[in-house]
């Protein structure tokens, strides 16, 4: 995203860098936006291949460098250069030089919550390989790496895995929910024998499945959606991404993936983690069945007032889920995609392909319960048992569902979405020119701070803005000199969800604001103040809307009234 002279703002997404999303012009560096959104890695968007793609780190240090921060038994040696899964010389053999039982390589950290430990290994002399975590109930899984088998396991593993990559390797993986002090590689185990195996690319990551490796070095590293990443949404389809901007919202429920965890409760009903692919891609849906007509899961959660509760949920054998937020029922045909009934609430649904549905309830919450309900009847009492797969629980404040937050053990909290380019007087006209926002409104009516889509700023008070109401009224102001020099104020213009086209156009005395292909409103009194800063999706303090950017443009000029309509038109 970029300025520039002819329609200065342009989407024209090509790379990243620095918390920046660059264009292709221009090669200058002027007009490019910075974004932020805080310290971790909450935030999620859909991606070109209609997947949920999170922010992933490897916690481990030196994750391919086994004679740096890992620690070693006496009885073993580390030899580096050696022929690895990948084709490349990156590969380590492990050696264990005397029959003494427990012998290995570790590196110490501190962590907690669900994750996932994974390593690829080979058979060398030796065949037994065992992964083992130190901390809580100590859990770890010993492999057969001549048959890729798993030959034991212990502790409070939620899944494992041995995945054949070929050529006498594999990935092995299992995932926990423990705070762990140590992360143990050892050759043969427990078992007083000498011999080598091969190790390479070890990973410990948060959630339930072990995902692409990840190289670190002295620190950790990060890949995915990043902290201060651009989120381009590609909900809409592949070939037109939006610029997903929200407010700051917290998952409250502690873990929004494991629902085997001991926090959520369950009431004739099981749960099988890890069971089938999710909204991701990968292989963390869970199946819900319901042992008997009334069997449900639920979850204590805290907080009380407006809520929204949301899952994603895919047919298997039972047609409709009820999801309920304490005295608000919201019934869901998850066969079809369609919402059934509403009681005391607000539901709505979503569809994220392959068969997968994002369900949702709003309402006010009384005692902070949340509950999954399943049902074979339409809004009545069940009358059998089934199942449904489910992912991704999420109950936040506020009166409508934002973009999936994960957590892993608990609340987390996305922060507010930034994006500002400062001082590019020079690109975006000073006594004249015209602001362009083409959106889509997910929730117009649970609006609380009246989201601007798009403003300039200059010093002092001095602003351009376009604004949208939460009662349909839509406003642009040219605030300059210390007062309001143009105000179009339309509060019966009646805006609606979906997607619309805003231009204002401003000069001395003629300001214009064009809405969806018609002249919505005027006013030919008032001059235009320097401005010199670009803002989407907030103003002053911060965005708070439910919006997806399509295409923002800003021209030094003003466009005529045909050149507005046409640009405007949906």
């Amino acid at each position: 995203m970029s300025l520039y002279k002819d329609a200065s703002l342009a989407m024209i997404p090509s790379a990243y860098k620095d918390g920046k999303l660059y264009s292709i012009r221009p090669t200058d560096g002027s007009g490019d936006f910075t974004f932020s959104r805080g310290s971790n890695l909450a935030a999620t968007r859909v991606d070109v291949n209609g997947l949920i793609e999170k922010g992933r780190e490897n916690i481990l240090l030196q994750s391919n460098q086994f004679d740096t921060t890992w620690s070693k038994s006496s009885t073993i040696t580390i030899t580096g250069g050696q022929s690895g899964y990948d084709g490349s010389n990156n590969a380590w053999l492990i050696t264990k030089t005397s029959a003494i039982s427990y012998q290995g390589i570790r590196q110490s950290l501190s962590t907690s919550g669900v994750q996932t430990a994974s390593i690829y290994a080979k058979a060398g002399t030796l065949n037994t390989l065992a992964v083992y975590i130190d901390g809580g109930s100590r859990p770890y899984v010993a492999v057969n790496l001549s048959n890729g088998t798993f030959t034991g396991q212990r502790g409070t593993e939620i899944d494992f895995n041995i995945q054949d990559v070929a050529n006498g390797w594999y990935r092995i993986s299992f995932a926990f929910n423990e705070s762990s002090s140590d992360y143990w590689i050892y050759p043969d185990w427990s078992e007083t024998n000498t011999g080598t195996i091969y190790i390479q690319d070890a990973q410990l990551e948060q959630g339930l499945v072990a995902t692409d490796y990840i190289e670190t070095g002295a620190s950790t590293a990060q890949a995915g959606i990043l902290e201060d990443m651009p989120r381009l949404d590609y909900s809409g389809g592949a070939s037109c991404p939006s610029l997903l901007l929200e407010p700051q919202r917290s998952n409250i429920i502690v873990q929004s993936e494991y629902f085997g965890a001991n926090d959520w409760l369950k009431s004739n009903a099981t749960i099988t983690d890890n069971n089938s692919t999710s909204p991701e891609g990968v292989q963390n849906a869970s199946l819900l069945t319901i042992t008997s007509a009334i069997g449900n899961i639920y979850d204590n959660v805290g907080g009380t007032g407006d809520y929204t509760f949301s899952v994603f949920a895919k047919y298997v054998d039972m047609q409709y889920i009820r999801l309920r937020s304490t005295g608000t029922y919201v019934y869901f045909d998850i066969q079809n995609g369609s919402v059934e009934q509403e009681l005391n609430g607000t539901g709505s649904i979503e569809d994220y392909g392959n068969g997968w549905y994002r369900c949702s309830v709003t309402g006010n919450n009384t005692n902070s319960l949340v509950q999954i309900f399943l049902s074979d009847t339409e809004g009545g009492t069940p009358t059998g048992t089934g199942s449904v797969l489910i992912y991704g629980a999420q109950f936040e404040s506020g009166s409508y569902p934002t973009s999936y937050i994960p957590t892993y053990g608990s609340s987390v909290t996305r922060s507010v979405d930034s994006c500002v380019a400062t001082s590019v007087s020079d690109l975006i006209g000073q006594k004249q020119g015209t602001m362009f926002v083409d959106i889509t409104i997910n929730n117009i009516s649970g609006q609380t701070n009246d989201p601007i889509p798009l403003s300039l700023k200059g010093s002092g008070s001095t602003n351009s803005y376009i604004s949208i109401y939460d009662n349909g009224r839509v406003q642009a102001v040219h605030y300059g000199f210390g007062s309001v020099q143009g105000n179009i104020n339309l509060p019966t213009y009646g805006l609606t969800d979906g997607r619309h086209k805003f231009a204002f156009v401003y000069r001395d005395n003629d300001f214009k604001l064009f809405i969806d292909g018609a002249l919505a409103g005027s006013d030919t009194s008032g001059l235009v103040d320097a401005q010199s800063d670009v803002h989407i999706g907030y103003y002053n303090t911060a965005f708070n809307g439910a919006i997806k950017n399509h295409q923002s443009l800003i021209f030094p000029t003003a466009l005529t009234d045909s050149e507005c309509i046409a640009l405007t038109t949906l």
